[in-house]
């Protein structure tokens, strides 16, 4: 790994790719830091998102199994996607999340509003999300948030935390005005691989209107695979090729963005 992975759900990409593919991922930080008993807080990491109330027990037994020296190399958040059955129980929902809350994350999410899908109906996509970012508020984490098709939804529960809390917009998928908006409630803006597509011109534009202190970089794996290679599961190593582009859009060198973007979430993630 060069460059760290903000967002990537690592379950999925065992399940989708295989376990000896985590461990590829890995294998050079497992090395350094059976070396070193811990790993360098310079070094890349992973944040492996949570989707699914109460998922973070099996996630980090996941993570212990496939890369025992992973160590600081992954961190973990627990969050609550506005899926169907998360939806029809929000209280339910949310004491499984408090109960992994608990055990100690980074960051609640990912959360937020999907009206593409629309797996659940609007105002309770709606309740759930508040419900999570007010939880982050309370305990002084960062919120990760997911947002299509539902930008306006969106920013307006973003707008009573984001003074509060740092606020990461995920997988950002809409254009340099919107951009703007979520640098100017204070958001840091994260791009993945379809940054690279062909047809994402409106993305690219929004990429380059982040200023620097407020982008980050992620694979959302197993998802978004960049190109070349659209379509193949993703893993983490997959967001090298993102920032290389990146970096070409910038006119920078990769790795000073690799590691602009680590700076940027470690400050968030490892605080």
């Amino acid at each position: 790994m060069r460059c760290t992975d903000t967002h990537a759900h690592l379950s999925m990409v065992a399940a989708r790719a295989g376990e000896a593919a985590l461990r590829a991922v890995f294998a050079p930080l497992e090395e350094r830091a059976a070396e070193a008993d811990s790993l360098l807080s310079a070094e890349p990491f992973v944040v492996d998102i949570g989707v699914e109330p109460g998922d973070l027990q099996e996630r980090r037994q996941l993570v212990e199994r496939v890369m025992p020296h992973a160590g600081r190399s992954v961190r973990f958040t627990a969050g609550i996607w506005p899926g169907t059955e998360a939806c029809a129980d929000i209280e339910r929902s949310l004491q499984l999340l408090r109960e992994d809350l608990a055990r100690g994350v980074c960051a609640v999410g990912e959360c937020g509003l999907d009206y593409y899908h629309m797996a659940a109906p609007a105002k309770a996509q709606q309740a759930l999300f508040e419900a999570q970012a007010e939880l982050a508020r309370e305990m002084g984490l960062p919120l990760v948030v997911h947002s299509r098709e539902a930008f306006r939804d969106t920013c307006s529960i973003i707008k009573k935390v984001a003074s509060s809390i740092p606020v990461v917009f995920h997988c950002f998928g809409y254009g340099p005005e919107e951009a703007k908006q979520c640098v100017d409630l204070g958001c840091l803006v994260s791009f993945a691989g379809n940054l690279t597509y062909r047809a994402a011109h409106a993305l690219r534009e929004a990429f380059l209107v982040v200023p620097s202190d407020r982008l980050l970089l992620e694979t959302d794996a197993p998802y978004l695979h960049p190109e070349p290679g659209r379509g193949k599961p993703s893993t983490p190593l997959s967001v090298w090729q993102t920032c290389t582009y990146a970096a070409s859009l910038k006119g920078m060198e990769p790795q000073a963005l690799a590691d602009l973007v680590g700076r940027n979430a470690a400050a968030i993630f490892m605080a």
